[in-house]
């Protein structure tokens, strides 16, 4: 006998990506699952309506699948607006200078307010590429995974990692830097492949943890990984099951160093470990060549795109109806929330239209239903979980995002994905069911005192700041050099173009 937990009821549903539009009908749930997806005036047995139910009035509402954000960083959380828009190898200088090691504190408060952010634009899953110096320590990754599951949000952390210093992966002649510039760099060490492991055996015990939580691995991009790591990765991988997410290809300057060996491509240097398949997701993947996409397409692995960071910091436009063609699963990201707000829902606008400027005839420009799949089956697709995740249907499990269609941004009604994609921001976002349980309502995340939080967050943000200060001015200091050697390098020729330039 089923014996629901919650009842939405009173407004429309939209079951997924492929569905002909909305319909009014009433979601019920049994625990962590949906059970029926019925008509308003449906003979629901009188059992179903037990004192164990507790209803949820959508009047006004359109229920969508939770939305996925396949590539983010909570880090960031507490770095809003502070990194202005420079080419990535620019914003790594200056965000590089902005970590000063964080207490466990300060990790468990960074992951809450990040993952606030995201249940209120309607988000109910995501994968935290955590950041934490060169190899994230134990009680950080373990606070951002306490963080998920007191908040309720269904997380995926990736710790990031490599071994190769800032110099290593950029294509310049580090001659002509100033000696004592040169000489710090090179100076640095990053510590053995061995540490990353004994990290990741610490977190097994998160897999699976409340039915919300995973592990994955985090290699920062392959071109900042001695061939070594990658090859540890590669058997980690195997031995445990356990997929890959990493930075790929995000600019022209990491296309200019893929080794010779490979051909020139990256994803040949993940595919030679054993990296590629369908538990891989590759953020980015802009400066992408045809063997790379012909690698990826092959493999079955997932491409993030993410839009607004490649805007944001120039890094060019992702061939992304192109990628859609040769049958790559495309998902979406929001990257830093020092570049934006965390709107998952602008991403997918952007996916459209950046679409539509690329000389492509119209037959291949992203449509709205598309740019929602990406945001939904395809976010499910890296999360592990598609056949569990992106839809509204019985089996599935309840991650759902209710949004308030009673506003301009919805009246009069036209297409609903047309709604969702072009005039939607996550603003609307009024309840959010995360497995089951009710974990925004009427706009307010249950399991957070907000203010309490924005006020830790902001003395947090003091102390973060004065303990920067030192490597934030020599990284002003040091940028000139580095600016001049990237700007050179970037206008040599590439077979592939991803910049948009105007004649």
């Amino acid at each position: 006998m089923i014996h629901p937990t919650m009842w939405i009821r009173g407004g429309e549903v939209l079951v997924d990506a492929d569905a002909a539009g909305a319909v009014a009908a009433d979601i019920w749930v049994a625990d962590e699952r949906i059970v029926a997806v019925l008509p308003p005036d449906y003979p629901v047995p009188p059992a179903w309506r037990g004192p164990q139910l507790r209803s949820v009035e959508a009047a006004g509402c359109l229920a969508i699948p939770g939305l996925i954000n396949a590539h983010c960083h909570s880090y960031a959380a507490m770095l809003h607006g502070t990194v202005p828009g420079a080419p990535l190898d620019l914003f790594v200088l200056e965000a590089m200078a902005r970590r000063a090691p964080r207490n466990a504190r300060a990790h468990h408060v960074s992951a809450t307010l990040h993952a606030l952010e995201l249940l209120k634009h309607g988000i109910t899953a995501h994968v935290d590429h955590f950041r934490d110096g060169a190899v994230p320590a134990l009680a950080a990754v373990d606070a951002a995974f306490g963080a998920y599951r007191d908040i309720g949000i269904r997380a995926v952390i990736a710790p990031m990692y490599e071994d190769r210093v800032y110099l290593d992966s950029l294509p310049i002649a580090r001659a002509e830097l100033r000696a004592e510039v040169r000489e710090r760099w090179e100076a640095m060490r990053k510590p053995a492949p061995a540490a990353y492991f004994e990290l990741m055996d610490a977190l097994l015990h998160w897999r699976g943890h409340a039915g919300r939580l995973d592990l994955m691995l985090g290699v920062d991009g392959p071109q900042r990984c001695s061939e070594k790591l990658l090859q540890d990765t590669g058997e980690y991988s195997q031995r445990h099951g356990i997929g890959l997410h990493t930075h790929l290809l995000e600019a022209k300057t990491q296309r200019m160093v893929a080794p010779a060996a490979t051909g020139g491509s990256l994803a040949a240097l993940l595919e030679r470990h054993a990296l590629l398949g369908p538990a891989a997701s590759l953020a980015h993947f802009v400066w992408c060549g045809e063997r790379d996409m012909e690698i990826v397409a092959a493999s079955g692995a997932n491409v993030v795109h993410n839009p607004l960071s490649n805007l944001h910091l120039g890094s060019g436009l992702q061939p992304t109806a192109r990628l859609l063609g040769m049958g790559i699963h495309l998902a979406l990201g929001t990257d830093s929330a020092s570049c934006a707000a965390p709107s998952l829902l602008e991403q997918a606008r952007l996916m459209a239209l950046l679409s539509r400027v690329q000389g492509d005839d119209e037959s291949r420009w992203i449509r709205e239903r598309a740019a929602f799949r990406a945001a939904t089956v395809g976010g499910a697709r890296v999360l592990g979980q598609e056949d569990e995740l992106g839809r509204l249907a019985p089996g599935y499990r309840a991650d759902i995002a209710l949004i308030d269609t009673r506003g301009c941004d919805w009246r009069p009604r036209g297409d609903v994905f047309a709604h969702l994609v072009m005039y939607e921001s996550g603003a609307n976002v009024r309840h959010v069911l995360v497995n089951g349980a009710l974990v925004m309502h009427d706009g307010r995340v249950q399991n957070v005192n907000q203010a309490d939080l924005l006020a830790e967050a902001e003395e947090l943000v003091r102390a973060d700041t004065a303990a920067n200060a030192q490597s934030i001015a020599l990284a002003a200091h040091e940028r000139p050099a580095f600016a001049a050697l990237l700007s050179q390098a970037l206008r040599q020729p590439l077979p592939e173009e991803r910049f948009a330039r105007l004649r």
